[in-house]
């Protein structure tokens, strides 16, 4: 169970959760809206985390290197 650590705006503290196998990007981000419950609506992923302000968004995959979305 993979556990992933996912800052976006900026925030000191990560958004922390496992899932039962690898996730792709999207649904990191996917993890990110449900978080701050915001509706995915018609929206490219991109454009949703633009319009409400979450970039950067960075993660990492336990404990790895961090990686960057956006």
């Amino acid at each position: 169970m993979p556990t992933y650590r996912v800052w976006y705006r900026n925030n000191e503290e990560p958004l922390e959760f496992a899932t039962p196998g690898r996730i792709s990007e999207a649904e990191i981000v996917e993890h990110v809206l449900e978080h701050e419950r915001i509706e995915r609506g018609a929206s490219n992923l991109q454009e949703l985390v633009a319009s409400h302000n979450l970039a950067p968004v960075r993660y990492t995959e336990d404990e790895s290197e961090m990686n960057a979305i956006w």
